[in-house]
């Protein structure tokens, strides 16, 4: 597949946070991102229609963006919303939008797209001392019933068994509460719910759970994209590959580790909140990267360059 799909981002919330300096990049043609491995080392990626398959947008507030996406259609891009709305409370969720918020923005954008290009993620599944399997049920049956017209997918997962994150949201405690079986109970519970709202669930790089009803699903579906695009897709595409049960396709995620400002206690993108703070107080939309701005080693042919500071 010549053409990328651009991931905007898993890393931080480009919607919410970074949209005119995205609207920049696209408007520039190009945009540099860093290796999250190797944060020394810069690279290039066109962002000409010409070069670009679509963009997957990763938000939970994609409010600002709205204004411009009449734009992206006009210039011909494809794309579609990965949109989190869990309804956490703020000791999970530091600063995310209020749930009515977020189901308002929600709707709007559905209106706006579409269901199909609004897909809802109720992710991660966290269940601790305070978000209870009853807790759960109340929280997923509003949303659902507020969402169930303004979109067709529900993509799921349990939080990641990262000892730190872990910790962070007290799922870590001995107890039946937080077992895996506790998960399936669940996550069963939900299929039904979906089903009877006729909501499509996926699950997200889960390969070991096996759930009927849930399909493991290409968050960054290249598929999807292609017909969006009005096109066929080819018979082999490519997967990311980026860990055990992902079955996304390949990207280029175009997101910084650690500027994100909603301060999610589970986000394993964000390891210091006061870091992403400051990246954000920083940051200028001109910058060809959201952290800084990046010279260039040579002119850009559309594909991915190593870049110099």
């Amino acid at each position: 597949m010549s053409e990328k799909i651009i991931s905007a981002s898993r890393r931080t919330d480009i919607p919410a946070f970074y949209t005119p300096w995205l609207m920049n990049r696209i408007h520039a043609g190009f945009c540099v991102y860093p290796n999250p491995l190797y944060p020394h080392k810069f690279y290039r990626v066109s962002l000409r229609k010409q070069d670009v398959l679509g963009i997957v947008f990763w938000t939970r507030h994609p409010a600002p963006l709205i204004p411009h996406l009449p734009e992206l259609d006009k210039a011909g891009f494809a794309y579609y919303f990965q949109y989190t709305v869990v309804g956490y409370p703020r000791t999970i969720d530091v600063r995310s939008p209020s749930l009515d918020a977020a189901i308002k923005t929600f709707c709007d954008l559905s209106r706006h797209i579409g269901p199909d290009r609004t897909i809802w993620r109720y992710d991660p599944i966290i269940l601790n001392r305070e978000l209870t399997t009853s807790w759960h049920q109340d929280n997923f049956r509003r949303i659902a019933d507020a969402l169930a017209q303004a979109t067709h997918r529900l993509v799921v997962s349990i939080i990641d068994p990262y000892a730190r994150t872990q910790r962070r949201v007290g799922t870590s405690d001995d107890g039946v509460a937080y077992s895996p079986d506790a998960y399936v109970a669940l996550l069963r519970w939900i299929v039904a719910e979906a089903a009877a709202r006729s909501l499509r669930v996926q699950s997200c790089a889960e390969s070991s759970l096996a759930v009927t009803g849930i399909t493991p699903g290409s968050c960054v579906d290249a598929a999807l994209l292609y017909s969006l695009a009005g096109r066929q897709p080819p018979s082999r595409l490519r997967l990311h590959k980026q860990r055990e049960g992902c079955l996304c396709h390949q990207s280029v995620d175009i997101g910084v580790n650690d500027s994100c400002g909603f301060g999610c206690l589970y986000c394993y993108a964000t390891t210091s909140h006061d870091r992403a703070m400051e990246t954000l107080k920083r940051h200028q939309s001109e910058w060809t990267c959201i952290t800084q701005d990046v010279q260039m080693v040579s002119p850009d042919d559309g594909a991915e360059q190593q870049m110099l500071l």
